[in-house]
């Protein structure tokens, strides 16, 4: 039989959330689906910050951070770019069709199209070119949503032409008329009650799935992923609020919690309508297997009340303060409070480093964080602040006047918890029973988990990588074994608290 798998990423959902999520909905595709799937555990082997533009990378290259070099965002140039290659990039060049669903990562497109199925990169690329092109239409549409809304959720601001562009090409796109009238039913919950705003982020996920899925059953590759973002971002906000007796001290009021608490669970149920329609997909292609994989997961962390975030409103005017002009640099997207930039040369980073240092802002310096010669992610992190001014070669300039600006968080939510290297790893097949390949004991390296997705779909598994789990390589290729174990919700302690990671990640930011 030719067997097929599919990578369906989603983003950093843990056990615990999965396992409350099949006690509340036990009629759920979660529920009906776990009994039959192979459960295991992966452990990020990153030693730097636990970050899903660092992550992901490690996932998809089978090794860890200090390997492959990859720190930020639509980052190019990095140690491991060509010695490290993508599992996508590995089964491609042995002559396997490949697919790529919008994967932390992956833009920019594939020079060599060959195999290539599909290609569509993440929502944070900074240009639209997909694979085939009738996509991009989706992808600047989808790209300039998610920059409005990096941290609240923000209306307007879309260019008429990309929205009219990608609303004219709709059916083509495969986004389903049930998707469009949950569109519709969003921007009616919005009017009827703003806190439910935040869920728009649900409805952007949703569409870009069925973009995604569309092509997947247009061409059936050999190996594809699929990401999803939307539960992840539901987690650092809200997990305060579905879980609230994770804590010694909830600093979030009890009306915030009663407002927030169902916002995970909102962000799962769509996430299960997608594994559902992922799952039947499958189901009409003989021999295909899904993996439902996280690069990492998340705990809860303390918190506070988080009423307003310092963030760049104006990142022209921003940098003609410093000193420089438009053309002397490029502004690329990526996650508020952080704002890669890419100079023309080297000697444009190190000016720009330097004038970061000549400002005070609150009593701190802007942080100029370096990912190479050419590229930083500028940060200006603070919260709950009150100032109107900074100062610049001792001179004090007007808030109003630096591209710098105080925004209120609209649903007082920092982040409530963080990123824990422990990450899900099912494997689940519409025709089989693979439950016999679950584990509860200990953790499988998520690079092992990179090179089991090799050997699964008999593409070559480099050297550097460590070795095939052989229970994951049954199970991808959908090979039930001969015990039934099932998910029992049990999984292994053994990493660092999300504290401890939060705490890691602060440092090396």
């Amino acid at each position: 039989m030719d067997r097929r798998l599919v990578v369906f990423e989603l983003n950093e959902v843990p056990y615990q959330v999965i396992d409350r999520f099949v006690t509340d909905h036990p009629n759920s595709t979660f529920a009906e689906v776990l009994p039959r799937a192979s459960c295991r555990t992966s452990y990020l082997p990153d030693t730097g910050q636990l970050h899903p533009k660092i992550s992901w990378q490690t996932f998809h290259r089978g090794v860890p951070d200090h390997v492959h070099g990859y720190k930020e965002y639509n980052q190019i140039e990095a140690p491991g770019r060509d010695t490290n290659p993508t599992f996508l990039e590995i089964a491609r060049d042995a002559g396997l069709s490949v697919g790529c669903g919008a994967s932390i990562g992956s833009w920019p497109i594939p020079e060599q199209k060959q195999n290539v199925s599909f290609w569509m990169a993440d929502p944070f690329a900074p240009s639209p070119e997909s694979i085939p092109s009738t996509l991009d239409a989706f992808q600047r549409f989808n790209t300039a949503a998610v920059a409005r809304s990096s941290r609240n959720v923000r209306g307007g601001g879309l260019d008429k032409k990309v929205a009219t562009d990608f609303l004219c090409k709709l059916p083509a796109l495969g986004i389903r008329p049930a998707t469009c009238l949950s569109v519709v039913r969003q921007l009616i919950d919005e009017r009827r009650d703003r806190t439910r705003a935040v869920r728009r982020r649900n409805i952007q996920a949703l569409m870009s799935f069925d973009v995604c899925l569309h092509q997947w059953k247009r061409t059936t590759p050999k190996l594809a992923t699929l990401f999803g973002n939307h539960v992840a971002a539901a987690m650092h906000r809200y997990w305060a609020a579905a879980f609230p007796d994770d804590y010694d001290v909830n600093n979030m009021p009890q009306d915030w919690r009663d407002t927030y608490a169902d916002e995970i669970d909102a962000a799962m149920l769509v996430a299960d309508d997608m594994l559902k329609r992922l799952l039947k997909a499958a189901a009409d292609v003989p021999g295909t297997t899904v993996l439902l994989v996280g690069s990492m997961g998340q705990e809860g962390i303390a918190h506070e009340v988080t009423r307003n975030q310092l963030v760049v409103d104006d990142m022209a005017r921003f940098m003609s303060l410093l000193g420089f002009e438009s053309d002397s640099y490029e502004r690329r997207p990526g996650m508020e409070p952080e704002y890669p930039l890419a100079f023309n040369d080297a000697a444009g980073l190190d000016a720009f480093d330097a004038a970061c240092k000549r400002m005070d802002i609150n009593g701190s310096t802007p942080y100029c964080k370096r990912v190479n010669d050419i590229q930083c992610a500028l940060l200006v992190d603070q919260y709950n602040i009150d100032f109107d001014h900074v100062t610049l070669d001792g001179q004090q300039i007007p808030l109003g006047e630096t591209g710098l600006k105080i925004e209120s968080i609209d649903d007082f939510a920092g982040s409530t918890a963080q990123h824990v290297p422990e990450g899900i790893c099912i494997a689940l097949n519409p025709a089989e029973d693979l439950s016999a390949h679950s584990s509860h004991e200990g953790t499988d390296d998520l690079c092992a988990v990179t090179s089991s997705v090799l050997a699964a779909v008999g593409a070559p598994v480099p050297d550097y990588m460590p070795a095939p789990v052989d229970a994951l390589v049954s199970a991808l290729r959908g090979e039930p074994g001969t015990t039934t174990t099932g998910r029992d919700g049990g999984t292994p302690a053994t990493a660092k608290s999300a504290e401890e990671n939060h705490q890691r990640e602060t440092e090396a930011a």
